[in-house]
This record gives C-alpha cells, structure tokens and sequence, in this order.
C-alpha cells in the first residue's frame, strides 16, 4: 500500500467530491492538542517537566456545557426494582447520586478544548442531534462498550470524546496508518508529542470548522430498525484480527482493526492534519443493506456481504436485484470520480434502489477481504464476470471475527487486566464482608 492510495481514502478529501452520494457529514480539523489527549499524553505539556514521569490516568476533558457521557439509564428512566436494588447496591458501590458526578473534572491534568467543544456541540445540533464520529480514516467501532446503548452514536463533545480516547481503531489512525504504508517517510523535525511545545493557545492555532453537507444522504429505510453504525473504520487483515482479537469491528460485522502493540507507540508531531468527521446518525439502517466493493485495475471485480458475521434469509435472494443497481453506480459515479487503480468502497442499497457511498478503503493492507480472501482478489482479471458473495445459509458464517471491544477485554490469562481486576475486586470484596461481620 502506498502512501496516496491510503491518503485519498481519508474522508476529508473524498467526500466534498462525493457529497451528493453519501451521508451528511460535517468536517472538524483538530488541534495538536487534543490529538496529544488521545495518545494518553498531557494536551497542554510543560516542556520542563520529566520525559520519564508516569503515564497519565484515563481522563474526560473538561466541559464547559457540563453534559456528562451517556448519562446512566435510570437518571431518566427509573423502575421500582432499581430503586430498590440501589439500596443493597450503595453499600458496596456508593450512593447511585455518584453516578452524575465528574470527578476528572477536578483532576489538575483534566484538559479542556472550548472551541472545539463548541464547534463539535454546533455540528451534533446542525445533523440534527446525534451524529457518528470518526477520525480520517477510523471510527472508534471498537468502543461501544463504553456506551449506554451499544453504538457510537454520540449527542455531545463528551462523549465523542470518551469514545476517541477508548479506540484502538483511532489509536491505529494516529501511530499506524501512514508508517504502514511502504513509501512512507516522517517528515524531517517531527517532534514527539510529549516533548512538542506547550501553548494554552494552542488549540486555537487551527480553525475548529468546515463546512458541512447538504441535506441528501441514506435515509432509514422504514423496515425494522437496528440502530446499525455503518463503515467508517480502519482495517487489517484477517490473520492480523487474530493477533489483536479484531478490535475495530462494530458489534457484528468485521470492522477495521489495529496493530497490536500500537498503544505502546507515542504519536509524533510531523504537521500532519487530522480530522474528526461528524456524520448524520439513521437509527433504521439494517446491516444486510450494506456491501463491500472490490475495484482492481479501476475494474469493479468482486462484491461482498458487508456483514460477514451473520446470515440474513433475504439476502441471497435480494442479491441479484442489487448487482446491477452496484455496478452502475460504480461505473456513474465511483469509476469517473476516485483517482486510484486498486481499492475497496462501501455502499449502502436503500429499499427504493439508490445506492449511497458509505466509505473507500485501501486495497489489501489492512482492509478486510471478509467473504474472500486478498490471494483470490488478487487473481482477478478485468474481463472476469464480477463476482457477487453472500452468506448463503445459516452456519456458512465466517469465523474467527470477534469485535468491538479491545484486545484487554478478551485476554483472561494468567496475569492479564482481567486477572488482576478479579483478585483485587475479590480481595475488596472479602475485606467489606469482614468489616462487616465485625460491626455486626
């Protein structure tokens, strides 16, 4: 994969040239700042301070709307059962009330950005109130554990920004995807980011906002609705998943994932421009209305059901009326349009025909061939019939594609994250009940 290839795949420069083909998005550059705050390093750092010093704990920014994260379910919606459960609970875990309290708010190294909360806070309002978010190339698919509802659709600056910090997928934006590229070269005088200068101005020092879309882009499509997140997220290859437990992939569907060992990188500040896009949340989109589209030599060669993580008995029927809706819309509008002889893209089949752009990935790299394998695509000829594939019947799922929680959540070895929080939560547990045996 070349350094080009993997840059026109950033949303930012294909998406003002396909506007009118995809969904409402709104573009925000992102200062170096709070890039420093999503590589775990202090946003604001003293240049005097120790390189050696402590890693800082997982810190929200500060926030001037006071909106915290996914505000905890019974806070808006309480039941006699919880309410009753609360009073067992709160002996242990405190009083419910915690829940609605910040304390990184008082943390000395809680940072704040109040201009880009505004302009991600004006840009939620403008696409209507929930918007997905997304770096160039990543969305954080691979935290929606750290949401009430199990997505990525976020209302507000604080919770954008608590998914950012949670992904490894956005994580592999910042330290993985240009070095992977086999052309790349870092800029001469890059500075790492814990040593870069230090300014309370800083975030200011780029503009906070661009203009957004117009109003087209996938509508629900009025069947039953699923609430599904589409695209929009960087990927590696399958045997790649395995090695990192497919990090990046929303709760079903293979998603994009990251180098193992990449959180253990520090981003480097070479100029390089960032983005956050802001997209127009659908709540009705259905995952079996999504496609992945392989193009070799500017040819359309291969079609692949998005979602290879599940069965859906309408598909290999409705397959065949989608294929000629795909290639015409790739030979109108993609094929003129996109600069590159090899790559993939994502579209969305809505139910009255009309296809949208979802997302462009690079070709092999770290973009998954889900019903293929990279050895097949790279096979293909131009003037081989296109091939079509869709899981055919319950049990033909391909394995192996667990996602959207990070690497930590699945390691229950001897040793791991999991292992040491179980005998501290134990060790807890045990000093409570003896305490209280003594009160008693």
């Amino acid at each position: 994969m070349l350094v080009e290839e993997l840059l026109r795949c950033q949303i930012q420069e294909w998406y003002p040239t396909f506007r009118r083909h995809t969904i409402p998005t709104v573009l925000i550059p992102l200062p170096a700042a709070f890039l420093r705050y999503l590589s775990g390093q202090h946003a604001y750092p003293n240049p005097d301070a120790d390189s050696d010093e402590e890693p800082l704990p997982f810190l929200l920014p500060a926030v001037a709307s006071g909106r915290q994260p996914f505000a905890p379910v019974h806070a808006h919606l309480p039941d006699p059962v919880s309410q009753l459960d609360r009073l067992n609970s709160d002996l242990f875990f405190g009083s419910g009330d915690d829940d609605v309290y910040d304390p990184d708010a008082e943390h000395p190294f809680s940072p704040e950005f109040p201009e880009l909360e505004a302009a991600v806070d004006a840009a939620i309002t403008e696409l209507g109130g929930a918007a997905l978010p997304k770096l160039n190339w990543s969305a954080p698919k691979d935290a929606t554990f750290m949401s009430a509802d199990g997505t990525i659709r976020c209302t507000c600056f604080s919770e954008v920004a608590l998914l950012l910090r949670s992904s490894d997928c956005v994580t592999h934006d910042l330290v993985s995807a240009r070095p992977s590229c086999e052309d790349f070269v870092r800029p001469g005088g890059a500075r790492q980011n814990d040593r870069a200068d230090s300014a309370g101005a800083e975030e200011g020092a780029r503009p906070n906002a661009l203009e957004s879309s117009g109003n087209e882009g996938v509508q629900p499509n009025g069947r039953e609705s699923s609430d599904v997140a589409l695209g929009d997220c960087e990927e590696t290859t399958e045997e790649a998943s395995k090695q990192i437990a497919s990090n990046c992939d929303d709760k079903n569907a293979p998603e994009h994932d990251v180098q193992q060992g990449s959180n253990s990188e520090n981003w480097v500040d070479d100029g390089f421009q960032y983005y956050l896009a802001l997209r127009k949340w659908y709540p009705g989109l259905r995952p079996e209305s999504e496609f992945r589209c392989f193009v070799r030599e500017k040819r359309l060669v291969s079609v692949s059901q998005r979602d290879a993580s599940a069965y859906y008995p309408s598909l290999p029927g409705w397959s065949a009326e989608v294929q000629p809706k795909i290639e015409a819309f790739f030979e109108e509008v993609i094929q003129p349009q996109f600069a590159s002889d090899n790559y993939t893209f994502d579209v969305y089949v809505r139910a009255d025909g009309r296809v949208k752009l979802i997302d462009f990935n690079p070709w092999g790299g770290y973009t998954l061939p889900l019903l293929f394998t990279w050895e097949e695509l790279e096979e293909k000829e131009g003037d081989q019939e296109l091939e079509f594939r869709v899981v055919m019947q319950q049990g033909a799922v391909r394995p192996g594609l667990m996602t959207a929680v990070p690497y930590d959540m699945l390691d229950w070895g001897e040793g791991s994250g999991w292992d040491a929080f179980l005998k501290k939560a134990d060790e807890e547990l045990n000093r409570q009940m003896n305490s209280m045996e003594g009160d008693s």
